[in-house]
C-alpha cells in the first residue's frame, strides 16, 4: 500500500515516521515544498508537486494541514484532476469545521473519491508511535476500507456515524483540553497581580482534585516545551468551536472568550509556542500592571 499524506508540518511528519517505520511506503505533498523535500530524503519517499498528483498515485490519502481554507486549497486541487482518482480513498485527519468538512465530503465525492473525516486526539509523540486515537465518520459502507489504513497508526479507532460527527467530537475533546491552560493563565495573571507566589496555589492544592490538573501543566505551562500543539492552533480550533455552535444558533460564550486569550498571546509572539505558554503571557501582563501601580 502507497499512503500519500498532505501537509508536512508537526503531525503530517510524525505520521510519516509512524508509517515508515511500519514499512508503509509513503508519498509527500506539502505547500511549501523544502519542508517536504527534506522530510523525503530523510524517509526515502516521494514528493509530489500538487495534492492532485499525490492524490493519483496513492491508495489512499492522509490530509494534515491547518485550517478550512488550506482544506479547500487542497480540495481544489484534487477537483481540478481529471485523471484516474475514482476509488482512492481520502482520509481528513485535520481539525476544521464541521460545515467546512461537509463541503469536502460533495466535491471529492462528485470525483469518485471515498471521504472519510477522520480527525485524530493525540499529539506529535503519539502519531509518531502510531498510538493516535481516531475518531471516524464516514458511509458505513466504507468502514473496512477506511480501517485498513487507519489501523496502521490508530491505538483505537471509534467509528461515529456519518460526517460531520466525527469532527463534532473532535471540537468538543478540544474544547476540553484547551481550556485548562487558558483557566490556569488567568488564575496566574490573579496571583501576580496581588503579588502572591505562585507555589501559594500548588501548596494549598496539594490532596485535591486540583493537584494533578496543576502537575500536568505547571512546567508545560512556566517552563521551555517543546510544540506538541501551537497556541496559533489552540486559537484557530476555538474559533472552530464557537463557529459550529454559532451554525446552530447557540451561544458561544466560553469558545470566544478563550479563543480571543490564545489569540492575543499568539499576535504578542507566542504563536509558534507550546500551547500551554499562553501562562506566560498572561503572567508578564499582570506583572506589568503590577510594576505601574507600584
Amino acid at each position: 500500500m502507497i499512503v500519500g499524506i498532505i501537509g508536512t508540518g508537526n503531525m503530517g511528519s510524525s505520521l510519516a515516521e509512524c508509517l515508515t517505520g511500519r514499512n508503509v511506503e509513503v508519498a509527500l505533498f506539502n505547500r511549501t515544498r523544502s519542508k517536504a523535500e527534506e522530510l523525503g530524503r530523510r524517509l526515502g519517499a516521494r514528493v509530489y508537486d500538487s495534492p492532485s498528483e499525490l492524490v493519483e498515485n496513492v491508495e489512499a490519502a492522509i490530509a494534515f494541514v491547518r485550517d478550512d481554507q488550506a482544506l479547500r486549497t487542497v480540495l481544489f486541487s484534487i477537483a481540478s484532476k481529471s485523471g484516474k482518482i475514482a476509488g482512492k480513498v481520502f482520509i481528513n485527519a485535520s481539525t476544521v469545521t464541521p460545515s467546512t468538512s461537509l463541503e469536502a465530503m460533495e466535491i471529492l465525492g462528485l470525483k469518485g473519491i471515498d471521504y472519510v473525516e477522520a480527525p485524530v486526539f493525540g499529539s506529535t509523540s503519539e502519531a509518531r508511535e502510531c498510538r493516535l486515537i481516531s475518531m471516524v465518520s464516514t458511509k458505513e459502507y466504507l468502514l473496512e476500507k477506511a480501517t485498513n489504513v487507519l489501523k496502521l497508526y490508530s491505538e483505537r479507532i471509534h467509528y461515529i456515524g456519518e460526517p460531520p460527527k466525527a469532527m463534532v467530537v473532535k471540537l468538543a475533546l478540544n474544547n476540553l483540553a484547551l481550556a485548562l491552560p487558558a483557566v490556569l493563565a488567568e488564575s496566574i495573571m490573579l496571583l501576580t497581580s496581588w503579588d502572591i507566589e505562585l507555589d501559594v496555589l500548588r501548596r494549598v492544592s496539594q490532596n485535591t482534585w486540583i493537584e494533578p490538573v496543576l502537575n500536568r501543566y505547571w512546567d508545560r505551562a512556566l517552563g521551555d516545551s517543546r510544540p506538541r500543539f501551537t497556541v496559533d492552533n489552540a486559537g484557530k480550533d476555538y474559533s472552530y468551536v464557537a463557529s459550529a455552535l454559532k451554525y446552530k444558533g447557540l451561544p458561544s460564550f466560553l469558545s470566544d472568550a478563550v479563543s480571543s486569550m490564545y489569540h492575543l498571546a499568539g499576535r504578542n509572539g507566542l504563536g509558534d509556542r507550546d500551547y500551554p505558554q499562553i501562562v506566560k503571557y498572561y503572567r508578564e501582563i499582570a506583572g506589568r500592571s503590577q510594576s505601574s501601580a507600584g
